[in-house]
């Protein structure tokens, strides 16, 4: 960089010009929320060692803090700016390939989330840190037996037996080997090292057998099903394997009624591309589906491997590095999967592609499958989703674009008939009985039938706790969180109550709280602990079996309670929304809904699309073998539309009908969106905040001359304080992907998303509106 200083007429009194050099130069993307990349010179001493994908310590800013950051590119060639050099190296190596760094970028600019933080969520912290590595010492040899002696050193017979065994291995060999092999001990071996003779080097790598490393499969085929495809099956596979065999991209939408056979499907296309020496991949919402899939996928394919977040820091560092090896065939995963850094993949399969737990929560808030289709794209292979109940954005891209297709699978496997759907308005059951119901009385027989003739049930409640809501039966006050403003749920089995939001406990109230009042204290509602209470007393001699986010809290908890179902050592399973999907139990031929209203949450435009395909995707648990099955769905709002299309079963129906709805009121998928949401301890800060980024978007739109975009909002969230914030947020509509990257980065690069409130949060295609 030249710097000059002049007199007053302009007389240059000196000039300093910078030296004009050549070499690598590394871009870095610090991991920071800083968006901006910079330029460091690559040190001569990691010249050879650096690459792409590697975090490095580099100085930055004005007194060189030293600061983590991803390499991200290394150009050679001349540069005469006065570049700073890297500090150091913090990895190793890299699980960063070049195409997995594209993926972060395009995930980066359409997220809005800085790309150095954007790397760190794609690869395990564990990885990078190289747990559950063993440490490996190699040797080689420095100089030659005729040297040393030629310098008048003499040589023992151990040794001349090391050197020897070097020479005749040819190259570095472990130091067990080495030692084992010239029948020489360790410290003869260091004394050469300190001579200068031989050279040890130590090395991470896998332990040579490691059973527990992620859930690889035996490497062999064990039991392949002798039944047939069905002519749906049939078709589904062949136009499957066309896009394979095609070798470019392209999006199946395969649309399969519950039982309809989606999973052997996704097992013989992954199995094509296997056989072409290529890798597969499947990603699941849930850790719990991941149970049953892996142990039929084990069956039926070798090297499966499952990444997902139950696994110990060492065996996901482990599994890491056997995927970018190449020594897994097809790799099952949750949402971190989706980066696994598979050297020859083939082809993705998102199984359930419309569950909300596919999306991130936190930065970057990918949706899962939308970063498979990314991926895919970048690789030129097919992705497939899979989905009984497929999300509208989906379903209606499956019908607008050329390079998506739609496959249906209307039948069940067997020719087994949907079970049937039968709707309790809740509100004549207490107006009958004169009291609170809980269980229906069709609900109630139905289930004593199903347990005498020895066969299984599953009785879902989206909500879990004893009781929803403590009030007082005189005042009629509620306990509330202090900190979020949101009704504490009674967890009976700990005598507390739980703000599900901040985790703040409290013990159960007997007598109001309100001074001078003294009413007793009434418990309402009901949660998944009560349903289960309720249940041991009525039917004392069933097994049941309660599973929700309380219960299950390690995987193996999940292991236990799908192996003990499928085994028929339960006989009613009572859970949450992660035991309406996925799962295959034969011997299930009744469905009990509880409160089904409820757990379409109100606000949110996707409530009845959350309704119908939770519904749905219960109701297919049910009369999955000969029994046959039944399904009661107890609801106060029966006229709900997504309840009337889920009577049949008729999701094209339902999405033609709700399609409409978003059309006319131009939500997704018409339109793309973008929420932001302020969040600061005092409420006028919040809501002032709000207008003005409300105000600054506008004026981008304006500025950019965006057609039909703008903006709605600000409004209090649904959930308007949370941890001891207020929230506001407000929601930027765009007409395309493309209009909306162009909105953000707009506001990103004029700094019209500084703010004074405590925090904000840009959710890109939001899939909640809480």
């Amino acid at each position: 960089m030249a710097r000059s200083k002049r007199q007053g007429d302009g007389e240059l009194l000196w000039r300093d010009e910078g030296t004009r050099r050549a070499g690598p130069v590394a871009e870095v993307a610090p991991i920071l929320r800083i968006s901006k990349a910079y330029s460091f010179a690559i040190p001569e001493e990691l010249a050879d060692s650096l690459s792409v994908g590697q975090r490095v310590t580099v100085p930055l800013g004005r007194r060189g803090r030293p600061t983590p950051a991803f390499v991200t590119r290394i150009d050679h060639g001349p540069w005469d700016a006065t570049l700073r050099p890297i500090h150091g190296l913090i990895d190793d190596a890299s699980f960063l390939t070049p195409e997995l760094i594209e993926l972060g970028r395009e995930i980066s600019r359409h997220y809005l989330c800085p790309l150095g933080i954007t790397l760190k969520a794609m690869t395990p912290e564990a990885v990078r840190q190289e747990r559950g590595l063993r440490t490996v010492r190699y040797v080689r040899a420095a100089v030659t037996a005729e040297k040393i002696e030629a310098e008048g050193h003499r040589l023992t017979e151990a040794r001349r037996a090391i050197l020897l065994a070097l020479g005749s291995a040819g190259e570095a060999i472990s130091q067990d080997a080495l030692l084992e092999a010239a029948g020489a001990s360790v410290g003869v071996l260091r004394e050469m090292a300190r001579r200068g003779w031989v050279e040890i080097e130590r090395r991470r790598e896998l332990p040579e057998e490691d059973a527990d490393a992620g859930g690889d499969s035996p490497g062999e085929l064990i039991d392949e099903p002798e039944f047939e495809l069905n002519e749906e099956q049939v078709e589904a596979l062949r136009r499957m394997r066309e896009t394979i065999g095609a070798g470019a991209f392209k999006v199946t939408l395969l649309l399969g009624v519950s039982g309809s056979g989606k999973t052997e499907v996704y097992i013989r296309a992954m199995r094509s591309v296997m056989e072409s020496g290529r890798q597969a991949m499947l990603l699941v919402p849930e850790i719990a589906l991941t149970t049953q899939l892996v142990a039929r996928l084990s069956r039926r394919l070798p090297g499966v491997a499952v990444n997902h977040s139950g696994l110990s820091e060492g065996q996901r560092s482990r599994l890491w590095r056997r995927i970018a090896a190449g020594e897994t065939n097809v790799v099952v995963g949750t949402r971190s999967a989706v980066f696994a850094p598979c050297p020859k993949l083939g082809l993705i399969c998102v199984d359930e592609e419309q569950e909300p737990s596919f999306k991130n929560l936190q930065a970057p808030r990918f949706h899962v499958r939308d970063a498979a289709i990314m991926r895919a794209a970048r690789l030129g292979i097919p992705v497939v989703l899979g989905s009984a109940t497929p999300s509208l954005e989906s379903y209606y891209l499956s019908e607008r674009r050329s390079d998506w297709q739609r496959v249906y699978l209307r039948r069940r496997v067997m020719e087994l008939p949907l079970p049937k759907v039968h709707v309790v308005d809740m509100r004549d059951e207490v107006a009958e009985l004169r009291r609170d119901v809980v269980l229906s009385r069709a609900l109630e027989n139905l289930l004593r039938e199903t347990l005498e003739r020895g066969e299984q049930a599953i009785i879902l409640l989206n909500r879990r706790g004893f009781a929803t809501k403590v009030i007082c039966e005189r005042c009629g006050t509620r306990v509330t969180c202090p900190n979020c403003n949101m009704a504490m749920v009674v967890h009976a089995a700990s005598g507390q109550c739980v703000c599900h939001y901040c985790r703040l406990r409290i013990p159960i109230p007997e007598t109001c709280p309100n001074l001078g009042c003294g009413g007793a204290m009434v418990q309402r509602g009901r949660g998944t602990q009560r349903i289960e209470q309720l249940l041991s007393e009525r039917f004392p001699q069933a097994r049941i079996r309660r599973a929700d986010s309380d219960t299950m809290t390690h995987r193996r908890h999940y292991e236990e309670a799908v192996r003990d179902f499928e085994r028929h050592e339960v006989d009613v399973l009572v859970g949450t929304q992660m035991i309406a999907k996925g799962l295959d139990f034969p011997k299930v031929s009744l469905v009990g809904v509880i409160d089904a209203d409820a757990s379409a949450p109100g606000g949110d435009f996707r409530a009845g699309e959350r309704l119908f395909q939770l519904i749905t995707q219960v109701a297919g648990r049910a009369g999955r073998a000969s029994t046959g099955g039944r399904v009661v769905v107890q609801t106060t709002s029966p006229e709900l539309p997504a309840l009337r299309f889920a009577l049949t079963h008729d999701f094209e129906a339902f999405a033609t009908s709700e399609l409409e709805v978003r059309r006319k009121t131009l939500l997704p998928p018409f339109r793309r969106l973008a929420r932001f949401v302020l969040a600061h301890e005092r409420e006028q800060t919040a809501r002032s905040e709000a207008a003005a980024l409300g105000e600054r978007v506008r004026e981008a739109i304006a500025a950019l001359k965006l057609e039909r975009a703008d903006v709605l909002g600000p409004n209090p969230c649904a959930l308007s304080r949370l941890r001891g914030q207020y929230r506001y947020d407000l929601l930027a509509r765009t007409l395309s992907a493309g209009q909306l990257r162009e909105l953000l980065a707009a506001l990103e690069n004029t700094k019209a998303l500084r703010t004074r409130a405590k925090s904000l949060v840009v959710d890109v295609d939001p899939v909640t509106m809480s």
